[in-house]
């Protein structure tokens, strides 16, 4: 199955950015990689906070209304059927090599709840990311579902910025005052912001266009760049950076994905490299979800050279594009056939017809 005509190149190359972030930073060997990789979790969330509230935002506006069922089933065909084959693979593993995994990972993993329980085996160690989402899945369309009941007006959701802020500065603080020292910021309660700023992102594009607008000039990429800057100067494992430091990601992330949306490369190299990239960010989950296995196999390895890193990266990305086709892509296509959407929407996020109602993009190649 091929990507959708619809779905927004820029975005897919962002998620291409994001994933192998990921990638280079769990099995260590360039050290600026490794050093800043796990900020590619952070862009997922964002770009997951934008894209599924677009999704939403876009059916109550053909709708006036939003189906949950139907939101949660289409989502869980999406997660449910790779997330649960690597648990088969994990609790197959833990028997035979109960050092890569353990007991109790496996039993929290199973309920989305590793990112408050023990997760400190590489195998699983990435899905916490998947439990924040997941909560926000269900979480999300109760905040919009509640917002439509109390205002019955032409924009229900005109407090979601305001919501946002108030989430952010929670998590902040939950953050600041209760993560112990030298700790990551995993459990939901403190990285929801993330995904709230994509949905008050994806709020400014479906209903204030004008304010959306004003995000996307070039000044956005500087102050993405300045935001972001931090996570390379500071360990992920330092105070500042779990906490301030999460919320500066945020907003950069933000700015970045605003900058993106509404460009798309504009010389022919330009556009093979963005074609190539947005392909590979079309598989991301897959490539997310099975990247540890090859982190593993090639962890193994008594040394590692930048051929052999070079080989693992191009490894994860075919072994992820593989069971896209052996399992994702099957159950998209399920879904497509028992739970339509309610409207056609692109399912990720922003068509280039969109693009061109924007009078702010730069004349410069992105």
């Amino acid at each position: 199955m091929s990507a959708p005509s619809r779905r927004n190149e820029s975005l897919d190359v962002l998620r291409c950015v994001a994933v192998l972030l990921v990638v280079g930073h769990h099995l260590p060997y360039y050290a600026l990689w490794e050093r800043i990789g796990w900020i590619g979790v952070d862009l997922f969330f964002v770009l997951s906070g934008f894209l599924i509230s677009g999704v939403l935002f876009h059916e109550y506006k053909h709708t006036g209304t939003l189906n949950i069922k139907r939101f949660l089933i289409r989502r869980g065909l999406k997660i449910y059927p790779s997330f649960y084959l690597l648990m088969v693979a994990a609790t197959c593993i833990y028997f035979l090599h109960y050092s890569l995994v353990s007991r109790n990972q496996l039993v929290v993993s199973l309920f989305f709840l590793q990112n408050y329980g023990e997760n400190v085996y590489m195998l699983l160690v990435h899905t916490w990311s998947l439990a924040v989402e997941e909560h926000f899945y269900l979480l999300l369309p109760v905040v919009l579902v509640a917002q439509i009941a109390v205002f019955r007006k032409r924009d229900p959701f005109r407090f979601i910025p305001f919501f946002f802020l108030a989430i952010a500065a929670s998590c902040l603080a939950l953050r600041y005052f209760t993560l112990a020292p030298g700790h990551l910021a995993w459990m939901t309660h403190m990285r929801i912001d993330s995904l709230f700023a994509g949905v008050a992102l994806g709020y400014f594009y479906h209903f204030r266009r004008s304010v959306f607008e004003k995000l996307t000039g070039n000044y956005a990429l500087v102050l993405a760049v300045i935001l972001i800057l931090p996570a390379a100067l500071l360990d992920a494992h330092a105070r500042p950076m779990q906490t301030f430091g999460l919320t500066g990601l945020l907003v950069g992330f933000s700015f970045l994905v605003a900058w993106c949306v509404v460009r798309s490369p504009r010389t022919s190299a330009g556009r093979a490299l963005s074609k190539c990239a947005a392909k590979v960010g079309f598989y991301s989950y897959s490539i997310y979800l099975w990247h540890t296995i090859l982190v593993i196999a090639f962890g193994f390895r008594p040394s590692l050279s930048a051929a052999k890193f070079w080989v693992y990266v191009a490894s994860t990305i075919v072994a992820g594009i593989a069971m896209a086709h052996l399992v994702e892509m099957p159950y998209l296509a399920l879904r497509e056939r028992l739970f339509p959407p309610s409207q056609p929407a692109p399912q990720s996020a922003v068509s280039p017809a969109e693009i061109a109602e924007f009078s702010v993009v730069s004349a410069s190649p992105a």
